[in-house]
């Protein structure tokens, strides 16, 4: 069905339903599908719109072939749990010099491609959207995309570049770990002493000795990694930091990452 779906809007109707989904305006979209049930096009697209209003899906799935169709079925499968293949009906939707591009569209595609960590594909269709809409409403996700794709001077260029708009403890995070794999160590010392939320410690040394009660308990906390705390993560996470351990500091903050994103979404 996907490999078919080559045709652009077609009637000024897709297109007003179209320019009504660019805008949030779900409920308009999903009456006129309700209005032209023949319509495969509109069925799709309040398909899509039905998703991002109540976040999950309707059924049955909408029939028939759109441009539309690689999307919708990237949807079907993203909520069934078959990520690969979701992120490769995402990957076929951008492939088509056709393809309709808007938030709600790329914020999908992105969700999509970083459970399946197409990060790649992730950065490539960001810039796509930078390109065409001077929007910078996914500077975050950019900069994960970056980090995870292991372009560390990239990811504190855009840092500073952006520092006002991204006062958030992930990017910190990432940010941190950037300059420790870069080895720049006093750089990284600061901006983990200025996680938004943390309180600040006078010294890489004297973090060192803060976490050693807990690094010296760092077996048993391995081995109850899946029953910690948050909190107990977190400081496993700075215990690694602090002695030399980034790449199980990286693994930490990123399994802390993971687990709030879940607790914040269903899918």
């Amino acid at each position: 069905m996907a490999q078919q779906a080559t045709k652009g809007i077609n009637s000024s109707l897709e297109k007003e339903a179209w320019d009504l989904y660019e805008v949030g305006a779900s409920d308009e979209v999903i009456n006129l599908a309700k209005q032209n049930l023949n319509n495969h096009y509109l069925q799709h697209l309040a398909y899509l719109a039905s998703y991002e209003l109540n976040g999950k899906l309707i059924d049955p799935s909408p029939k028939g072939i759109s441009p539309l169709s690689p999307i919708v079925e990237a949807l079907i499968n993203f909520n069934a749990g078959i990520y690969k293949e979701a992120a490769s009906q995402v990957s076929l939707y951008f492939q088509s010099q056709q393809a309709l591009i808007c938030h709600g569209i790329i914020s999908l595609s992105i969700k999509i491609f970083f459970r399946s960590e197409n990060y790649a594909e992730a950065k490539d269709v960001l810039t796509l959207y930078k390109k065409k809409f001077n929007d910078a409403s996914f500077l975050k996700e950019e900069m994960i995309a970056t980090y995870h794709l292991r372009k560390y001077e990239e990811v504190i260029k855009s840092f500073r570049e952006n520092i006002k708009k991204l006062n958030d403890v992930e990017i910190h995070k990432i940010v941190g770990m950037s300059l420790l794999f870069l080895d720049r160590h006093k750089e990284a010392n600061i901006i983990f002493e200025n996680i938004p939320g943390r309180v600040k410690l006078p010294s890489f040394e004297e973090k060192r000795d803060a976490y050693s009660a807990v690094f010296s308990n760092i077996s048993n906390l391995e081995s109850r990694s899946k029953d910690l705390t948050m909190r107990e993560l977190e400081d496993m996470g700075f215990a690694y930091l602090f002695h030399g351990e980034y790449e199980k500091a990286e693994k930490t903050f990123l399994s802390i990452t993971s687990k709030l994103k879940s607790s914040l979404c269903n899918v």
